[in-house]
């Protein structure tokens, strides 16, 4: 009788979802892309608008999750950068954006806004929170 061979007992693969992140911190964005992957994510990096733009004519056209640092812009322009960044996937509005909030008070620490369809405004407490969010917005 023939053993199954090795190939035969692996599980089928299934593709990790993809993160689009616009991080313009050079001391934030390592330990970001780090904590998406280890968390289950592909990332794919950006740290300003131009680079958006070079990353997405560069073929890469279908992200899972869109996550934007406020970086000092209003929420307002950081919704509308990430609803550009939308349009041009293949899943257009389907796809979430999460907006991590720059500055707020104590009042908003820990919470989770949902802002539009499939859109949230995130004021983080801890590393957690950010983790559950994704989670929730986008099942590893």
């Amino acid at each position: 009788m023939l053993s199954p061979s090795p190939k035969m007992l692996e599980q089928p693969t299934t593709k990790a979802p993809c993160i689009f992140v616009l991080e313009p911190d050079d001391d934030v964005r390592p330990a970001l892309k780090h904590n998406l992957q280890h968390w289950g994510y592909n990332v794919v990096m950006a740290i300003d608008e131009e680079d958006v733009s070079q990353r997405i004519q560069a073929g890469q056209n279908r992200f899972d999750l869109i996550l934007l640092d406020q970086s000092n812009r209003s929420l307002d322009q950081m919704m509308a950068i990430g609803q550009q960044i939308r349009q041009s996937t293949e899943r257009d509005s389907q796809t979430p954006i999460v907006v991590l909030a720059e500055r707020y008070g104590a009042d908003l620490e820990g919470q989770d806004i949902q802002v539009g369809d499939q859109e949230y405004v995130t004021y983080l407490e801890d590393g957690e929170q950010l983790k559950r969010i994704l989670q929730q917005a986008c099942p590893v």
